[in-house]
């Protein structure tokens, strides 16, 4: 579950010590097809990591998945970090990517996902409605470019893997392959991630005030997550359009650096009570019936 795999106890035990190390033995924290979540600064000195586990969890999820964990210490920290203000920064940047493996096999699928099936975030425009899309779906126009791709999050995302023991990853901008991978312009907004998603990259941006009221929470930031296939096997129950993304979920963050992710509308408090209300009337409604029925019975 990934609540146990975002422990409290793994959290704090990330450092940079850990995440400068070398040569490292694998990671018990990352297993290829997680999904791992970046933060990025423009003209900053160090990029911040975190892998929230196995992208199925998040494509199979019918319902929120509340306090994923929290990364507040690490985006805080002044000298690895990004300040105390950080969801305030209008230099900072985050996204999300995950991907299985670069297999152009048509016939192979992994826990319902054929290879090169990209999970891949976009920044939320609206607060909108909870469980739609309110960002333009990924389309990637070749299987050239879906390779292309694939490989950029591979790349990317075995840092987790060789870097660090933990969920966490705090890298310099210097060797950290987040920054090579999502590129920013001169003006220090992203351009493009992975030589293929343009037009922002995948990233969602911070800045002054909050992002607004969503899933119950005040976020700071919202990112939707896109599946994209690309290829369509005989077989698997998970198909779809191949190379356009499929709307997933919405990744939120929030000022104390709680992360959530949300596929569902939460119900206004007034509905639950009158919905409450109604149940409790027609629970008292059968058993009035019941005891006239006993009655007339005797």
């Amino acid at each position: 579950m990934i609540k146990n795999i975002l422990s409290t106890a793994i959290l704090a035990a990330a450092g940079v010590a850990l995440s400068a190390s070398s040569a490292m033995a694998q990671n018990p924290n990352y297993a290829p097809g997680d999904i791992v979540l970046f933060f990025q600064q423009f003209g900053g000195s160090n990029t911040v990591a975190l892998n929230v586990g196995a992208a199925t969890t998040f494509r199979d999820t019918t319902s929120n998945i509340l306090n994923i964990a929290n990364i507040g210490a690490q985006l805080s920290n002044g000298t690895t970090g990004f300040g105390a203000s950080w969801y305030d920064s209008t230099s900072l940047w985050w996204g999300a990517a995950g991907v299985f493996n670069n297999s152009t096999s048509s016939s192979t699928v992994t826990n319902g996902d054929p290879g090169r099936t990209l999970y891949v975030s976009r920044n939320r425009n609206l607060v909108g409605t909870e469980g739609t899309a309110s960002s333009t779906p990924w389309s990637v126009g070749s299987n050239t470019d879906m390779t292309t791709v694939a490989n950029g999050i591979i790349g990317q995302n075995n840092r987790m893997e060789t870097q660090s023991v933990t969920a966490i990853l705090v890298e310099p901008t210097s060797t950290s392959n987040i920054d090579q991978q999502n590129l920013f312009n001169i003006s220090g907004t992203p351009t493009n991630s992975f030589s293929v998603l343009a037009s922002g990259g995948v990233q969602g941006d911070f800045g002054a005030g909050s992002f607004g009221s969503f899933g119950g929470l005040t976020a700071e930031g919202a990112l939707d997550l896109y599946r994209i296939l690309a290829v369509n096997p005989s077989g698997t129950v998970e198909t779809g359009t191949v190379r356009a993304g499929q709307f997933q979920g919405t990744f939120v963050i929030e000022q104390d650096g709680d992360l959530s992710y949300i596929v569902t509308p939460v119900p206004e408090p007034a509905t639950m009570v009158a919905g409450l209300a109604l149940g409790a009337v027609a629970t008292l409604t059968r058993r009035r019936r019941r005891g006239q029925t006993a009655a007339n019975a005797a």
